[in-house]
């Protein structure tokens, strides 16, 4: 392979246009070097992309800054969204969280926002939409990327960011996603009305809901929407892929109603005040230890890389630190060539994610235990508070 002072002769595709791909095409970009994104979305409107996410100063902010995005973001940003209060299904109102109680500055941004300013900073024509990959092949020197149409993409660098259902994470990594127990069903409170008890839990922040194994997890949005999480521990349904939209809202609310049954009533009617349809989104995550095979000229970063339960606001934070460690290496004169270069970001990714997966599965039992929200509040009571 080139050395990296030679990435502008290279053929470099980033599989995937979320927040992990699109920073590292800005960073590569800033770098003088061009890339083709392929994303399978028909385009940047495709999906709502879901609720908000908070980004960490050793995190996000410090990419975006990397990026000379930090400016635009703080004008997006909400650091209100930091405020987080806790409830029991009685609707009592347990432990209220603010940035005060955080280690780090965590402001909020939704998820719409966040890519559509990185998908801004970069030249026109960059991502490619409605390319759908559906494998990876080693051809030679090169990878072959075949897509949904039937095309082919050669390359000959990759950098897989494909999310949960990665197509180029088969080529690295020997374990797949496995799920975690846990399954969210989402709705959204497009315009909450006057009197709303959701918003009445989520303030300008998060609140939470937590039960016996089940859990409210509501979030509000910059337009001040509520995105709304019913979480409950149940089998896997291979039956549903991440994302289906449930195609009988007022079912799903029998259903929920019926199985949050012993909720307080005003609890139970956050599910009346939800407006659009019903998404199904269970929870997928990988081992805490990886192991990958080395392949050259191609890499994983984001969810393709480390998908995780999103209850510690890690995953988009890791993604695009990912982003910026592995553009690093290969724009560094350091390594001899790009794979001496993914090698050195792989060394320092892999332990980094152990620690952020362990802490999620950690967190995910503690917010959906069979002892209901008992162990938050002695966590929080030791004065160990957690988000």
């Amino acid at each position: 392979m080139p050395t990296p002072a030679g990435l502008k002769e290279l053929d470099i595709v980033i599989a995937g246009a979320g927040p992990a791909g699109l920073a590292a095409a800005r960073l590569l970009h800033l770098n003088g070097v061009g890339v083709k994104v392929l994303e399978r979305d028909a385009d940047r409107s495709a999906r709502t992309q879901g609720g908000s996410l908070d980004l960490g100063e050793d995190g996000g902010l410090r990419v975006l800054a990397a990026a000379g995005l930090a400016g635009a973001f703080t004008r997006l940003a909400r650091p209100q969204g930091q405020r987080t209060s806790y409830f029991d299904t009685d609707g009592n109102l347990l432990l209220a969280t603010d940035e005060s109680d955080e280690d780090e500055v965590r402001p909020e941004i939704d998820r719409l926002q966040l890519r559509s300013l990185l998908l801004d900073s970069l030249p026109a024509g960059t991502v490619e939409w409605g390319r759908a990959l559906t494998s990876v092949e080693r051809r030679g020197e090169r990878w072959r990327l075949a897509l949904a149409q039937g095309e082919t993409v050669d390359a000959d660098l990759v950098i897989g960011a494909d999310g949960i259902g990665s197509r180029t994470r088969p080529a690295v990594a020997r374990e797949a996603p496995v799920y975690t127990g846990v399954t969210f069903i989402a709705g959204e409170i497009t315009h909450p009305r006057p009197g709303s008890y959701a918003a009445e839990v989520v303030g300008e922040g998060s609140g939470l809901v937590l039960g016996h194994d089940k859990a409210f997890l509501c979030q509000r949005n910059g337009d001040r929407s509520i995105r709304v999480y019913f979480a409950q521990r149940r089998a896997e349904d291979p039956s549903r892929a991440t994302g289906t939209t449930l195609a009988d809202p007022d079912f799903i609310r029998r259903e929920l109603d019926r199985e949050f049954a012993d909720w307080a009533p005003k609890m139970r009617g956050i599910l009346d005040e939800v407006e659009a349809k019903f998404v199904w989104w269970p929870l997928y995550t990988v081992p805490t230890e990886q192991r990958w095979a080395a392949r050259s000229g191609l890499t994983l970063v984001g969810d393709a890389a480390h998908v995780m339960p999103p209850f510690t606001g890690q995953g988009v934070n890791m993604g695009l630190l990912d982003a910026l460690v592995l553009v690093t290496a290969l724009t560094s004169p350091d390594h001899v060539d790009v794979d001496s270069a993914i090698a050195a970001y792989e060394a320092e990714m892999l332990p980094r994610m152990a620690d952020a997966v362990a802490a999620t599965h950690a967190a995910q039992d503690l917010l959906l235990s069979p002892e209901g929200p008992a162990g938050l509040l002695a966590l929080a009571t030791s004065g160990r508070g957690q988000r």
